[in-house]
């Protein structure tokens, strides 16, 4: 046991830079919470964030304009609740086609 662990000293202590430069290396990429490891995590959190922030502006855009357009248009409220909620007056029918998309009706 005490040969190995003087074997083990005796390459640390010629070896001093390389394992001090292995060491700083290891708790640079992957020991320390500031690592580059958990930088890469960052940075696709990140990008994941910045995507779902352009979806949700996209559909705050949209839902703007609607109500824009429902609230200067009176024929628009009519528009919308025919197509989004299949609402219908007395005297229409209303006939949904949906395509089938099953591989098995092919």
């Amino acid at each position: 046991m005490g040969n190995k662990v003087q074997t083990a000293w005796a390459f640390i202590r010629n070896h001093k830079y390389a394992c001090v430069t292995f060491v700083f290396l290891l708790i640079i990429g992957i020991i320390d919470e500031n690592s580059l490891l958990s930088r890469y995590h960052n940075i696709k959190q990140i990008r994941e964030m910045k995507a779902e922030i352009r979806n949700y502006t996209e559909k705050y855009n949209y839902d703007t304009e609607r109500l824009n357009e429902m609230n200067t248009q009176p024929d628009a409220v009519k528009r919308i609740a025919r197509e989004q909620y299949f609402m219908k007056t007395d005297n229409e029918d209303i006939f949904v086609i949906m395509e089938d998309t099953d591989e098995e009706a092919e």
